[in-house]
């Protein structure tokens, strides 16, 4: 189930069928068939939600949609990074940056050896 059908579930969850009381959560269960079938049921206590009872498979595949979409928005900005550093400096890589970084730490090894001893 895409997220765009989870959203419908979660606003069908009002509808005949999607809630369940907190009584009749204690008291039987009759709710899990509702559960298995939606993915998704509406926790009411009188006429408030209480909070929503969401199933494995549902709630796997809420976190898939989360984590898809986490990386897209991962993958747009660092393309946006890209994008704004332009043409400003070469990118390195393997080993010519491991000596890049080598010859950096070289440069500043008395700013470092200070750091590490414990000075700005």
């Amino acid at each position: 189930m895409d997220i765009m059908e989870r959203a419908q579930a979660v606003r069908e969850a009002a509808a005949s069928g999607s809630r369940v009381g907190l009584t009749e959560l204690a008291r039987s269960s009759a709710w899990r068939k509702s559960l298995e079938e939606r993915g998704l049921l509406e926790i009411v206590d009188r006429t408030d939600t209480t909070g929503y009872l969401v199933s494995v498979e549902a709630m796997n595949e809420l976190l898939d949609s989360i984590n898809e979409l986490e990386s897209q928005l991962e993958r747009f900005t660092v393309q946006q990074l890209f994008i704004a550093r332009g043409d400003k400096e070469r990118w390195q890589s393997g080993d010519e940056l491991a000596q890049g970084a080598k010859s950096s730490l070289r440069k500043r090894s008395a700013k470092v050896r200070a750091f590490l001893d414990g000075g700005e």
